[in-house]
C-alpha cells in the first residue's frame, strides 16, 4: 500500500498516511466528541473538541506503534521493513520477506498484540493513579482520555489475535501448525521447505493446505483446528504488488 503523505522515518522505517486515513480519522473524532459530550454535559464545546481530537493523535500514535513494533522485531532478525502505512481500516507494516522459521514468524506476529496489551494496561494504571475508578466514567478530560485509549488498545490487540490473516492470530496459528510441521519433518529426516515467492498471505494459506493433513494426523491436532485449516487453505490472497512479500495488520 503507497503512502501518499510521509510522516517521516523511525529506526530506518518509513511512516505514512494513506488518503484513506483521513476518512477513519473524522469519524473518530466525531464519535470521540458525541461521546465526551453525552458523559461530561458540563463540559464545555472547546474542551470537548481539543480531548477529542488529542485523544484521535495519540489512537493513532498507538497504531504505529502496534505496526512499529513487528518492524523492530522483523529487523532484529535481519528482515528488511520498508515502510508502515495507516489507512482506512488501520494499518500495516510492509516487510521485504517472509520469516524464515516457525519461531521467527510467531514473534514478529505476537509482539503487536503485545504492545497494545501492555499499551493498554498502562493507559488504564496511569487513569486509575489520576483518581479514576474502573467501570465508571472519566470526569476529567485527561482521565477520559486514558480511559478511552486504554480500552481502545486492548480491544485491538484482541481482535488482532483472531487467527484469520492477515490479522497477527492468523500467522500465530501458521508458525504454531509450521513447528509442527518441521519438528514431524526433522524426525523423518526430511527437509522443510517454505515457498516464499508469493505474498505471505498466499504462502501461508497454501503452506497449510499442503500439509494440514500431514500435521493433523501425526501430531493429534483437534478435528475442529483442522477443519479450520482446511477452511483456510483454498482461499489464497496474493497481493497485486509482488514487491512486498509480508504484510503484518
Amino acid at each position: 500500500m503507497k503512502s501518499q503523505i510521509k510522516l517521516g522515518t523511525v529506526f530506518g522505517v518509513e511512516l505514512g498516511l494513506h488518503y484513506s486515513w483521513l476518512v477513519i480519522a473524522l469519524l473518530i473524532t466525531f464519535s470521540l466528541v458525541a461521546q465526551f459530550h453525552a458523559v461530561n454535559r458540563d463540559w464545555s464545546d472547546a474542551v470537548v473538541w481539543s480531548t477529542a481530537i488529542i485523544t484521535g493523535v495519540l489512537f493513532f500514535a498507538c497504531l504505529f506503534a502496534h505496526e512499529l513494533s513487528h518492524a523492530v522485531v522483523a529487523k532484529a532478525h535481519g528482515i528488511p521493513v520498508h515502510k508502515i502505512t495507516l489507512f482506512l481500516l488501520g494499518g500495516v507494516a510492509q516487510i521485504e520477506k517472509d520469516a524464515t522459521d516457525p519461531k521467527t514468524e510467531f514473534w514478529m506476529a505476537i509482539v503487536g498484540p503485545i504492545t497494545s496489551g501492555i499499551l493498554g494496561l498502562a493507559m488504564l494504571g496511569l487513569a486509575r493513579l489520576s483518581g479514576w475508578t474502573p467501570w465508571t466514567s472519566a470526569t476529567t478530560p485527561g482521565t477520559a482520555l486514558l480511559v478511552w485509549l486504554g480500552y481502545i488498545n486492548l480491544a485491538l490487540g484482541a481482535f488482532n489475535m483472531i487467527p484469520g490473516f492477515p490479522l497477527d492470530g492468523g500467522r500465530v496459528l501458521h508458525a504454531f501448525c509450521g513447528g509442527r510441521w518441521m519438528t514431524l519433518s526433522a524426525q523423518r529426516g526430511q527437509r522443510p521447505s517454505l515457498d516464499k515467492s508469493s505474498p505471505s498471505s498466499s504462502s501461508a494459506l497454501e503452506f497449510f493446505g499442503s500439509f494440514k493433513e500431514q500435521v493433523l494426523e501425526d501430531s493429534g491436532l483437534p478435528s475442529s483446528v483442522g477443519s479450520f485449516c482446511k477452511l483456510l487453505a483454498p482461499r489464497t490472497c496474493r497481493s497485486k504488488r509482488a514487491r512486498f512479500s509480508a504484510v503484518y495488520a
